[in-house]
């Protein structure tokens, strides 16, 4: 029997140095999300037509790694970034394992989700993103497309859906 990986939301991009050396040069639009109380994560929309397509980001960085890499994407996806909390330009709360937990960082996914109104997004993450993806996935997957993975990240993105 064939075995077939359904990724819950998007998949861990692996071209993590080629994405941390670039210098921010965005086209994208910036605004905050409120995911709690005194808790703001940046938002990045690069724009485009078609379903909503998130980035997240690796650890340490923040969505402007994905400054030149997402606008590849706005003829086929409405595409967006989220810093997460503790980086960047978002919210940085105290180090607690209340605060930076993998389901907590889900959470904030899923209050970007909710605040901009996105019906079933295609979620992408790198590196550490992956946890926020599990987490997602694993509790939430009516909120988030499924996708097959079949080869690289723009192959991904361009096979169609599966819905589950």
């Amino acid at each position: 029997m064939k075995r077939m990986s359904l990724w819950l939301m998007g998949l861990v991009i692996l071209t993590g140095g080629v994405l941390h050396s670039q210098p921010s040069t965005s086209t994208a639009n910036e605004h905050f999300v409120s995911v709690q109380p005194d808790v703001k994560l940046q938002v990045l929309d690069w724009g485009g037509t078609g379903r909503p397509l998130i980035f997240l980001s690796g650890l340490g960085d923040d969505a402007h790694v994905y400054d030149k890499f997402a606008p590849k994407f706005t003829e086929k996806y409405h595409v967006y970034g989220i810093t997460r909390r503790g980086f960047g330009a978002s919210s940085k709360p105290a180090p607690t394992n209340e605060n930076y937990n993998a389901d907590r960082l889900g959470d904030d996914v899923l209050a970007v989700i909710d605040e901009l109104k996105l019906d079933r997004p295609v979620l992408v993450g790198h590196s550490i993103a992956g946890e926020e993806l599990s987490s997602v996935g694993s509790r939430h997957p009516e909120k988030i497309e499924l996708k097959e993975k079949t080869g690289d990240a723009v192959d991904f993105l361009s096979t169609p859906t599966t819905t589950g």
